[in-house]
């Protein structure tokens, strides 16, 4: 099995994301206003003063330069809509890393996306709040309690509307109902391609889960008219081209060679849009991910597995070989 060639440090990986993560903060901000700032501001302390706490209490010495509670506190505001209470951002990361991240020993250890984790338990525990959203262009208060109007995602619109009254051109550029960072289909594409180029996540995953999930919505579609718009429409909503770049090509939980990237990225296209069907599950792709995350350490393992029954199998080929050889002379 060959292993993935050009990774980098974790430090590498980690500034690599926040820096495109960056541009997205800025167009959350463009279409929402300073509450967006306020809101990572608030993820990122909740998510860094958890991580040293949670050490701290197990005897060990945090890391000064680990960005790891950092990103995650990035990602968990970036999944969050715009309209999100303050102490529910810091109850989710809490979540993230008691629960997702320390208690499975730390960001080496981690089982699951610790971020997924966290904001699937405050998706469950304060649904109307977490699983709304205010309209796009529509300047925040900066109170924590938010008055305006809130409304379903595009995932739920569709189920019950064939075409959402959105245009394809305003879903492109992010301007439909859904968490703040998690709907610029374009600026995503760009850093998917910007990550990948630096190694800085996992080109493979991403690709194989975008292919595997759009194929199998054009063969089975479920949204739109046509099987076009049933492909775009299941790409576009349920967080799931954030989702496949950011939390599916993980640093800490990614498998570790070409082959096993390949398998997690198809299981997770497939697992999709199983929810999806079977289900109608908002933001599917979230738990496809976390039903994954634990399949690739084993995928990772029996690549290990394959590779050295490969490696025993050539050696005795070539002793076999030799003894042939010796035995002519």
């Amino acid at each position: 099995m060959l292993k993935v060639k050009g990774l980098k440090s974790e430090k590498a990986v980690n500034i690599d994301t926040l820096l495109v993560l960056s541009v997205l903060i800025f167009m959350s901000w463009f279409y929402y206003g300073w509450r967006v700032v306020i809101v990572t501001l608030i993820s990122v302390a909740s998510a860094y003063i958890s991580d040293i706490i949670c050490v701290k209490l197990c005897g060990k010495k945090y890391e000064k330069d680990d960005l790891s509670a950092v990103v995650g506190g990035v990602l968990m505001a970036l999944m969050m809509p715009a309209s999100v209470p303050y102490h529910i951002v810091i109850l989710a990361n809490i979540f993230a890393i008691t629960l997702g991240k320390q208690f499975f020993g730390g960001k080496e250890h981690n089982i699951f996306n610790p971020v997924i984790v966290g904001y699937l338990l405050s998706a469950i525990c304060w649904k109307d709040l977490v699983l709304k959203y205010p309209k796009p262009e529509e300047m925040l208060p900066l109170t924590s309690a938010v008055e305006n109007p809130l409304s379903v995602s595009l995932t739920q619109t569709l189920t019950y509307a064939p075409t959402p009254s959105n245009t394809i051109v305003d879903i492109v550029l992010g301007k439909f109902y859904g968490p703040m960072g998690t709907t610029h289909i374009f600026l995503i594409l760009i850093c998917a391609c910007i990550l990948s180029f630096r190694h800085s996540t996992s080109g493979l995953t991403f690709f194989c889960g975008t292919v595997t999930i759009a194929v199998l919505a054009y063969l089975y579609p479920a949204f739109g008219i046509t099987r076009a718009e049933s492909v775009f429409y299941e790409l576009s909503s349920g967080t799931v081209l954030f989702s496949l770049l950011f939390f599916a090509g993980d640093y800490y939980t990614v498998p570790k060679t070409i082959s096993t990237r390949i398998v997690y990225g198809v299981l997770i296209g497939v697992v999709t849009v199983l929810f999806q069907r079977l289900g109608n599950t908002e933001n599917a792709i979230l738990y496809a991910i976390l039903i994954s995350n634990p399949i690739a350490i084993s995928l990772d393992d029996n690549a290990f597995s394959f590779r050295k029954l490969w490696d025993e199998i050539v050696e005795d080929m070539k002793a076999s070989k030799t003894k042939t050889v010796e035995k002519k002379k």
